[in-house]
């Protein structure tokens, strides 16, 4: 029987949601149908992590909210609540917010999971609602499908041979596919140019590729494979700020920005220590957070002057001022700046890495200040120069309000409960790397 927990309900709201979706013609309706799924998925998630005592088993005994999955599963309910609010009505269709309920399940269903094998399963499905997204824009898919079925193989093929040190090896290789780690990462700008913004969104900020390497890798992984994968996690992260620096597409620019944020976190991951994990955790929260706000200012700047360029100045702040302050925001929150969400995980990364030696220190250093520059020339590009004029109205719609007023509590209200989110994460990596020693011994 299914247990109808705030956990059950969770999981079903999105599917239910994506059921009704289909039967929905008019793409106003269906948009407004979809946010109230999306907002009842947030508050049910919201219950289940408030109310979380101890892992309790749903569904068959294969989905629990424990201490890892419980403060991710408002994040990511609110993340996908974000990418609605801030496409235009004039790019919603039915089957987008299909998809993106589709793609809620999955990310929920795959961060309660507590069976590996069921885990592969929803990394797998994950990818397919991209590939069903390009399709349907008649976009190229070679590129995606080749990259993706890689990923699938190289899982799939890892978990037959889970306990030795090939398996574990196939496995370290997917998550680096997944997450798009140099040299595995040319799917990843392509998939922001060809497919929706919402769907690239969906598909890589939840950053499933951290997850799986929680519940899979840690446990048994030798540490000298932790240790090569960790440094190009850090080539990447470096790569990914350069390239955000020089790119003249915005699309392009904040790919590479998630390219390098994504590799920050996996690097974290792949210290395998206290203070790394807690670090991993707590930037895997902000991280998704900061970088879905940045999307949301950007998407509807795309809705209101179409595709960008960095290329020249185009003084877009006169026009939409609290577009260019929730891009400022969160962009700054994305790489620390004081007073966000993001500062006390940047902090405790590079603290963190002490132990790995200065070399180490300073790269993060040095990755974090191109991402800071990448984000600050786009702003001065987009927002800054000539005033250009529009006898169309250009104000924000009561959506877009709501999603800045929610973007902007969450990065400073963020920040200042820091604190207590650190002693959470703290605690989730002692008992992630307890399991460790009692599996190894």
């Amino acid at each position: 029987m299914i247990d109808f927990s705030w956990l059950g309900v969770t999981l079903l709201l999105p599917l239910l949601g994506a059921v009704v979706a289909v039967f929905l013609k008019v793409p106003a309706v269906a948009m407004r149908v979809s946010l109230g799924f999306f907002a009842g998925t947030l508050i049910t998630a919201t219950a289940a992590n408030l109310t979380f005592a101890g892992p309790k088993l749903a569904w068959l005994n294969h989905f629990a909210v424990d201490d890892l999955a419980a403060p991710m599963l408002p994040v990511l309910a609110l993340l996908h609540l974000l990418t609605l609010l801030g496409t235009a009505k004039s790019r919603v269709s039915p089957m987008f917010c299909v998809r993106l309920l589709i793609a809620a399940f999955v990310s929920l269903a795959a961060v309660t999971c507590q069976t590996p094998a069921i885990l592969i399963a929803l990394l797998v499905l994950g990818v397919l609602v991209p590939l069903w997204d390009l399709m349907s824009r008649g976009q190229p898919v070679r590129g995606y499908l080749i990259h993706m079925s890689f990923f699938v193989a190289l899982l799939v093929t890892g978990w037959q041979f889970v306990g030795q040190d090939i398996g574990y090896g196939l496995l370290l290789i997917a998550l680096l596919l997944r997450g798009g780690i140099v040299p595995l990462h040319g799917w990843l700008p392509t998939l922001f140019q060809g497919a929706a913004y919402g769907t690239a969104m969906v598909f890589v900020l939840p950053l499933m590729e951290v997850l799986a390497a929680l519940r899979l890798l840690l446990p048994s992984t030798p540490e000298w494979m932790l240790n090569a994968a960790g440094v190009v996690c850090l080539i990447t992260a470096v790569y990914g700020g350069g390239m955000a620096i020089v790119q003249n597409e915005v699309r392009k620019f904040f790919a590479h920005l998630c390219l390098s944020q994504t590799a920050l976190v996996m690097f974290a991951v792949m210290l395998h220590t206290s203070n790394g994990l807690t670090a991993a955790l707590c930037l895997w929260i902000s991280s998704s957070l900061a970088l879905a706000g940045l999307a949301f200012s950007v998407r509807a700047l795309e809705a209101r002057f179409g595709p960008l360029s960095l290329r020249e100045f185009h003084g877009f702040y006169e026009q939409v001022p609290g577009l260019a302050i929730c891009f400022l925001m969160t962009g700054l929150a994305s790489v620390g700046f004081p007073g966000t969400i993001g500062f006390v995980p940047m902090e405790l990364l590079i603290s963190g890495s002490v132990e790995q030696g200065l070399g180490v220190s300073l790269t993060l250093a040095i990755a974090a200040m191109l991402n800071g520059v990448a984000i600050m020339r786009a702003y001065f590009a987009l927002f800054t120069g000539k005033r250009p004029t529009t006898s169309v109205s250009l104000q924000k719609t009561p959506m877009e309000r709501a999603g800045i007023i929610l973007i902007a509590l969450i990065v400073f209200l963020g920040g200042w409960f820091s604190p207590g989110m650190v002693a959470s994460r703290h605690h989730t990596a002692d008992r992630l790397l307890d399991r460790v020693l009692v599996e190894t011994r």
